[in-house]
């Protein structure tokens, strides 16, 4: 009881500081009269374009009663919420540009963090951009694309207004240290690192950084500072103002927001750790490799060993301690519900202004991250805790309060978008429209019974489809990609997850003589994608 009433009082106390806080920092914002909606069902919509870093399904929404995100539920009693939704490559660079183009990682030629559509596909075009030829507003706040792979002014062409990163930070705490660090000790120490890498004639800031961080880089922070000594909370005050700039226009609008957390490292204002009792978090259930399937298929989550205070000589295989695994889970607990406190200010303030049945919004997680199953940490695989995001929409001919566990893709929500905001389809799409989930028509469905994602190791790309039941993986070796020739010799691996006997993949069952005539139909699926 002690417990429920602390905990009720935390939120509480956080809505108030976010309220006062939006009402003495974006008064501009807070006092726009509210707009009288006069649009038609076939008028073109306004889109919010909601873009949520690392974030797996570990929302209250989604059946995990841990976790306080009252935002997320609010979101999801207004439109649909699918269950069982898949990225098509774990990773942030393919992802984001699969999912801003309507288009497969196999053709974008997006395999990794370094590589711009533009530049491997430049027949392709953008959502927004195609939206500004549909006499759309498109501007964006945050991480949309990938930062080290997009085209000047993070994918300049995407935005008829500038795409905007603010650093405007709180000024009572200043300027986080790397755009991370809040913590005085910590902002101190890497003060001092940093005058003496410069001592040591190192000029360049990117090489100053990495100088820092291989001697201190802590993997979280629970600092007591404000939302916005921490880059989300500016974010969101910029959505707001440009929201201001989209709304005295007469063109519909597009409006991104891209929000970091929960990526490493996991830092977030205290009040959101002060939200859960690190003794009570569980830890995952399955911590070894699956029986029977290849080594390959993991790997050593190099992303976190290159924190400071993460041992950098672990393998596939090896666990954390059982602290820093419930030090990393807290975090990105902590993370979580200090995204969903940006939401709920972002839903108040369309609310306000009296436009919400003209905007349809979107949800969605560039891919999921493993918190210890497996023994994996990070995305980077082609397990479930690496493919299924969350993925919300809600507005104009959505259906509210709903759930599907229909697969569906991340691809999908590029024709999705467009359906829902009466926009004319672009050709150049991959996915498909999932407007016929979304209505109160229950007669209406899709043919497609199966989501699709890929990831690569060296030369090998494991092709991946996810069924209502199933998971059925085909190894690729030789660069093999789906515009070549399918090649049954070229196969050096095949794996087979059974999530309503096996929920946790304990067991590869491709070899299984009771899971024959299952692993042929899969098989039969997966070739129907790679061969079309």
């Amino acid at each position: 009881m002690k417990k429920t009433l602390y905990i009720t009082s935390i939120i509480a106390a956080i809505i108030f500081t976010a309220c006062n806080a939006k009402k003495s920092t974006t008064d501009k914002n807070s006092e726009v009269p509210a707009k009288k909606v006069t649009t038609s069902l076939k008028a073109k919509k306004n889109i919010l374009f909601i873009a949520v870093d690392d974030l797996k399904p570990l929302l209250s929404n989604y059946g995990e009663t841990q976790m306080i995100t009252p935002n997320f539920d609010r979101l999801a009693s207004m439109g649909m919420t699918f269950t069982n939704a898949h990225v098509q490559y774990a990773v942030c660079g393919p992802s984001r540009a699969s999912v801003m183009t309507g288009a497969n990682p196999d053709k974008t030629k997006v395999w990794d963090l370094h590589t711009d559509f533009r530049e491997s596909a430049p027949n392709l075009m953008s959502m927004p951009e195609y939206l500004i030829t549909q006499g759309y507003q498109t501007t964006a706040v945050g991480k949309i694309y990938h930062k080290g792979s997009s085209a000047p002014g993070h994918d300049g062409k995407s935005w008829s207004l500038p795409h905007q990163l603010p650093k405007n930070y709180d000024s009572k705490y200043g300027p986080a240290a790397f755009e991370y660090y809040q913590d005085p000790e910590t902002k101190r120490k890497m003060a001092e690192l940093k005058d003496e890498a410069i001592a040591k004639g190192i000029k360049k800031g990117g090489k100053q950084r990495t100088y820092v961080f291989k001697k201190l880089k802590p993997s979280s922070e629970n600092a007591d500072v404000s939302d916005t000594a921490y880059q989300d909370g500016l974010y969101t005050l910029t959505a707001l103002q440009q929201l201001n700039d989209l709304e005295q226009s007469d063109k519909p609008w597009f409006l991104g927001v891209g929000y970091q957390k929960p990526h490493l490292p996991f830092v977030a204002p205290k009040k959101y750790w002060d939200l859960y009792n690190r003794d009570d978090i569980e830890l995952a259930k399955f911590q070894q490799l699956a029986d029977g399937t290849p080594k390959f298929a993991y790997h050593s989550f190099g992303e976190l060993r290159a924190f400071s205070d993460i041992d950098s000589k672990l393998g596939i295989g090896d666990k954390l301690p059982e602290a820093k695994q419930r030090e990393l889970i807290h975090g990105y607990m902590a993370c979580i519900s200090y995204i969903d406190a940006q939401i709920g200010i972002l839903l108040d303030n369309l609310e306000k202004r009296n436009i919400l049945d003209d905007t349809v919004i979107v949800l969605w997680g560039d891919h999921g991250w493993h918190l210890g199953d497996h023994t994996e940490w990070c995305k980077h695989s082609n397990f479930e805790q690496a493919t299924r995001i969350p993925f919300m929409f809600a507005g104009p001919r959505v259906k509210e309060n709903q759930k599907s566990h229909h697969p569906v893709n991340l691809v999908d929500l590029f024709p999705t978008v467009f359906d829902l905001a009466n926009v004319p389809q672009s050709e150049q799409t991959d996915g498909k429209s999932l407007a016929p989930l979304l209505d109160n028509d229950t007669s209406t469905s899709i043919e497609t019974d199966f989501a699709y994602h890929q990831y690569a190791r060296g030369k090998r790309m494991g092709y991946s489809i996810r069924t209502d039941r199933y998971r059925y993986t085909e190894w690729h070796d030789n660069n093999y990609r789906s515009f070549g020739n399918y090649n049954q010799d070229n196969i050096v691996g095949i794996e087979l997850y059974d999530y309503e006997k096996d929920p946790l993949e304990t067991k590869n069952w491709a070899d299984n003589a009771q899971y024959t005539l299952i692993a042929k139909d899969l098989k039969s699926k997966l070739k129907s994608h790679l061969t079309k």
